[in-house]
């Protein structure tokens, strides 16, 4: 009746409409599966100051201001994992909006968390790893701002999705004003 090219074809044809069936089901349900992640977020110490930052990608040698961070983490995360989470990237970020610019979103710190085991995250007294500053090269303006911690589950297979977990408001200070002759004869020495 049928050669056995024709059986293997119909064979085959059946089989990957059936994987690509699977798969947007697993796409679909993955972000639905139950997870309690337990987060805390405080900020301990903010710091504007005023000077040159040593960045490689800004070429330019204008003076700007520059805020520290130092904050606590406290998450477990390995509620997140299931069988199609490849890893957590984590991270935190500061938004504030300025006179010019209405949203500015500035990375902090980030972490990739790659098994259930660093998904328990405890940092005491971290400071931001990435500068925060404004393009305006001041915060003058700055009204307040927020510290939010970000989950991005990366799935083996599906879509990537973005979880703001938590947030926390905090004030940034203006730096305090330089001296320029004191600045010009340190910078002689």
């Amino acid at each position: 009746m049928y050669n056995l090219l024709q059986r293997v074809s119909g064979i085959t044809s059946f089989a990957m409409s059936t994987l690509m069936a699977l798969v947007v089901l697993i796409s679909l349900a993955t972000p639905l599966l139950p997870s309690s992640p337990t987060h805390d977020l405080a900020l301990h110490n903010v710091q504007t100051t005023s000077g040159r930052l040593m960045d490689p990608f800004d070429k330019s040698s204008r003076s700007a201001e520059y805020t520290r961070l130092t904050f606590d983490v406290d998450a477990d995360l390995s509620s997140l994992f299931n069988w199609n989470t490849k890893l957590l990237f984590t991270y935190i970020t500061a938004d504030f909006s300025a006179p010019g610019f209405d949203t500015n979103r500035v990375v902090v710190w980030d972490r990739i968390i790659r098994n259930e085991r660093q998904a328990k995250l405890r940092l005491r007294r971290h400071h931001n790893k990435y500068a925060v500053r404004n393009f305006a090269q001041t915060f003058e303006g700055v009204e307040g701002a927020n510290l939010t911690l970000h989950v991005n589950p990366v799935p083996y297979l599906g879509i990537m999705y973005d979880k703001p977990v938590l947030s926390i408001p905090f004030v940034i200070p203006r730096a305090p004003p330089v001296d320029k002759a004191k600045a010009k004869a340190k910078a002689k020495l």
